[in-house]
C-alpha cells in the first residue's frame, strides 16, 4: 500500500507540464463530484427528515418522553454494547491499529439519521427512532470522548482525539429542525402530511442510490486496498450491533416494534460525524486515507444489510400476520332483536 502511495507521489513529481495540466482536471472533477455528492447526501437528509416527520404525532412522542425505557436501552446498546462489539472484533482479527482505529471510531459514533429511514420501511417506532437519534446526538458529547479514551488508549497510547462538537450540533440540527416542521404540517393537515411522507420515501430512495454510486466512484480504490479482515469487521459490526440492541430490548420485556427501533438505531452509525473525526484528528495525508478505509466499507455494507433486511421483513409480512405488530380489526354493529329475544328481555 505505500509503495503504491509513494510511487503515486514519485511520478507526479516527475511529470510533464502536459501532464501535470491532466492530473490537476481529473482532480478538480473529483472535487467537483464531491460537492455534488455532499449536496445530494445533505438535501436528502432533510427530504427524509421531513419525510419522518410527517408520519409522526406529538402524542407518539410524548408518550416516549413519558415512559423513556426504549431511549434508555438504546442509549445503552449505542454507548455501551456497540463500542465493546468493536474493540472485540478489532481483537478477534488483530487489525492493524489504523484499520481498529476506523472501527473504533465508528463504533463510538452516535446514531445516524438513516436509522429513521430504515426504521419507516420495517414499521418501527418512529417516534422512538426520532427520538433516540436526538438522544445519541446530545450523549455524544459525553459518550465518545469516554469512549475514545476508554479504547482508543489500546492503539493510541496518550495521542488525543479531535472531537467535533460543532458537527455534532450541526448534525442535531439537520436531524430535529426538518423533523419539527413534518409533525407540525401532520398537526394541522394529516392527508397533507400522509403525501409529503410518501413523496419523502421516494425521493429519498434514489437520494441513497445516487450517494452510493459517486461514493463508490471516488474512493473505489479504498475497497481495492481493504484487507479481508476488515471487511468480514465491516459485515460483522453493523449485523451484530442489531442482533445484542434487539436482544436487550426483548430481554427487558420490549415488544418486536420496539425490539426492531432499538436494534437499527444501535447498528446505524453517523457516517459524517466520523469522517470529521479522521479529518480533524489527524493531519499525515497517508494515514487519513488508511483511517477512512473502515468507514466508508462501514457505509457500504450497513447499506446493503438494511436494505436486505426491509425486503425480506416487505416479503414476511406479505405472507405473514403477526397478531403483535398488525392487530386484527374488529368491528360491531347492532341489529334489531329478533322475537324470542324482545319476549324473553320485556318487563
Amino acid at each position: 500500500m505505500e509503495l503504491g502511495q509513494n510511487t503515486t507521489l514519485g511520478m507526479n513529481l516527475e511529470t510533464s507540464m502536459f501532464e501535470n495540466v491532466t492530473v490537476i482536471e481529473v482532480a478538480q472533477w473529483r472535487v467537483v463530484l464531491d460537492l455534488v455528492n455532499t449536496i445530494i447526501m445533505t438535501s436528502n437528509t432533510i427530504n427524509l427528515m421531513l419525510g419522518m416527520g410527517a408520519a409522526i404525532s406529538v402524542t407518539e412522542l410524548w408518550m416516549h418522553t413519558k415512559r423513556p425505557i426504549g431511549a434508555v436501552i438504546g442509549m445503552l446498546g449505542q454507548f455501551a454494547v456497540l463500542p465493546a462489539i468493536g474493540f472485540c472484533l478489532c481483537l478477534l482479527f488483530k487489525l492493524q491499529p489504523y484499520e481498529a482505529l476506523g472501527v473504533l471510531i465508528i463504533s463510538c459514533c452516535p446514531g445516524g439519521s438513516f436509522s429513521n429511514f430504515f426504521t419507516f420501511w420495517v414499521d418501527g417506532d418512529l417516534a422512538l427512532s426520532i427520538m433516540m437519534t436526538v438522544c445519541s446526538s446530545v450523549l455524544a458529547f459525553g459518550g465518545m470522548p469516554f469512549n475514545l479514551w476508554l479504547y482508543g488508549s489500546y492503539w493510541q497510547g496518550d495521542n488525543s482525539f479531535v472531537i467535533p462538537f460543532t458537527n455534532i450540533m450541526i448534525s442535531l440540527v439537520f436531524i430535529t429542525t426538518p423533523v419539527i416542521v413534518g409533525m407540525t404540517v401532520r398537526y394541522f393537515h394529516k392527508r397533507a402530511a400522509e403525501i409529503t411522507t410518501r413523496v419523502s420515501s421516494l425521493i429519498g430512495w434514489i437520494g441513497v442510490v445516487a450517494g452510493i454510486v459517486i461514493w463508490i466512484i471516488l474512493y473505489w480504490r479504498v475497497f481495492v486496498m481493504a484487507s479481508p479482515l476488515l471487511y468480514v469487521t465491516a459485515v460483522l459490526l453493523p449485523s451484530i450491533g442489531f442482533i445484542f440492541a434487539f436482544l436487550l430490548a426483548k430481554l427487558t420485556c420490549r415488544n418486536n416494534k420496539i425490539a426492531r427501533t432499538v436494534g437499527i438505531e444501535t447498528s446505524s452509525q453517523n457516517m459524517p460525524v466520523a469522517m470529521s473525526i479522521i479529518l480533524l484528528s489527524f493531519t499525515d495525508i497517508e494515514l487519513k486515507g488508511q483511517l477512512v478505509l473502515f468507514p466508508t466499507l462501514y457505509g457500504v455494507f450497513l447499506t446493503s444489510e438494511a436494505m436486505l433486511g426491509i425486503s425480506a421483513y416487505q416479503i414476511y409480512k406479505k405472507f405473514s400476520k403477526n397478531a403483535e405488530d398488525y392487530p386484527t380489526m374488529h368491528t360491531a354493529r347492532l341489529e334489531p332483536a329478533t322475537p324470542a329475544e324482545k319476549e324473553t328481555f320485556k318487563i
